[in-house]
């Protein structure tokens, strides 16, 4: 049973609107007046896809993008997500908030849900303006492989932003949170950034989906695990 059902502080719904969603909307409506996150993440991935494209000359080397663009396109999608996960309950912490989500009249299933939402919709936006920018930086045709990258990109970004959401919440009470975040969460989202990593270099070398179908799905499994063991265990992160 749902700790606030046992504390017995079950209230009947204002309206039909789902906790997660009014959570979502809360945290988006907060970046869409501040801006803050957005630009720092929308800055640095540029700034990585400029110093990528003067560092890399791949004519010369004989390489295609293709050869080594998944990896640039990774390394930029995987930093700037950072950002945005860094900042997920920052809001909250600030204003000692914590404890009023914990206190909420919803299941904490909830709170984990409305979190991941809106970092996967930031993330995924970032990720729209990085791709573009990385085609106009290294002259790779983006419209080819628009469909098959873009199911790479989401299937792989859901699986960070879940796992990055409950190392988010478990980190953000500690002093050095923007520091832990990174420890805690690049190794266990090594698989999925390497599956990532592979099925956008097939992809951006051409080929059909039935060559990285199998990648797709791992990295699918892997965001369903923390999509699950965050509604389950995010009570006791709350309660921590």
């Amino acid at each position: 049973m749902p700790r606030w059902l046992a504390a017995g502080r079950e209230v009947a719904p204002l309206n039909a609107t789902p906790p997660a969603l009014v959570i979502c909307v809360k945290d988006l409506q907060q970046e869409l007046k501040t801006r803050e996150s957005f630009t720092a993440a929308f800055f640095f991935a540029l700034l990585v896809q400029l110093v990528f494209s003067f560092a890399f000359d791949f004519q010369s080397l004989g390489l295609g993008f293709q050869d080594v663009g998944a990896g640039v396109l990774w390394i930029t999608l995987t930093f700037s997500s950072i950002l945005s996960l860094q900042n997920s309950f920052v809001i909250e912490r600030e204003k000692n908030c914590l404890a009023a989500l914990a206190l909420c009249p919803c299941d904490p299933s909830s709170v984990f849900l409305g979190k991941f939402l809106a970092n996967l919709i930031f993330v995924l936006a970032v990720q729209a303006f990085v791709l573009p920018i990385s085609a106009l930086f290294f002259g790779y045709d983006l419209a080819a492989v628009a469909l098959p990258l873009s199911l790479v990109v989401v299937v792989n970004a859901a699986g960070f932003s879940a796992l990055g959401t409950l190392f988010a919440a478990i980190s953000v009470r500690t002093r050095r949170s923007e520091l832990l975040l990174p420890l805690l969460l690049f190794p266990a989202a090594t698989p999925v950034v390497i599956w990532g990593v592979k099925a956008t270099r097939l992809c951006l070398a051409g080929r059909g989906l039935e060559a990285y179908e199998y990648l797709v799905g791992l990295s699918a499994c892997f965001g369903a695990i923390f999509a699950v063991a965050g509604v389950l265990l995010f009570d006791y992160v709350l309660e921590e």
